[in-house]
């Protein structure tokens, strides 16, 4: 029987370890299944509503186009803490590469901790993740920024 992380963290009483969090070839993997989805959730929006606007005149489908780029920037800023919070700390890519994100303790991601460490992914997501592979390189849980502040860390599901 197939025992959850949740469930192992709790039962030995202790949070995940370095060897835990050993996953970096996954979360690579992880964010470029993620970006690919946040693409298609920014410009799908802006393509239909541009698309409709076109149909009418080029003042609608401007404002159309607008409308439908604003509203994939919302679906995009929402995607990654609004489904960490409630998907089992997994995003789509997380779940692919069968990762997730758990509290430091071991314990289930919350809604609050992954807004909190994904409010810091502009500032680990410079330099095409440079800032954030240094931060995972010298934390002793291969934590980003993010995670630091947020007091969370990946490990396999």
């Amino acid at each position: 029987k197939k025992i959850s992380t949740i469930s192992y963290f709790m039962a030995n009483g202790e949070g995940p370890s370095r060897n835990d969090t050993d996953v970096i070839g996954s979360r690579i993997g992880a964010q470029l299944v993620d970006t690919l989805v946040i693409v298609v959730l920014l410009y799908l929006p802006a393509v239909i509503f541009g698309g409709i606007g076109g149909a009418a005149s080029s003042q609608a489908s401007q404002g159309l186009g607008a409308i439908g780029l604003l509203l994939g920037g919302i679906l995009s800023l929402g995607y990654w803490f609004l489904l960490e919070g409630y998907w089992n700390g997994q995003t789509v890519g997380k779940r692919v590469f069968g990762i997730k994100v758990v509290k430091e303790d071991g314990s289930e991601c919350t809604m609050g901790s992954s807004f909190v460490r994904n409010l810091f992914e502009f500032i680990d997501g410079l330099f095409y993740y440079i800032v954030g592979f240094i931060a995972i390189a010298i934390s002793n849980k291969r934590q980003r920024l993010g995670d630091r502040i947020a007091g969370t860390v990946v490990v396999r599901e």
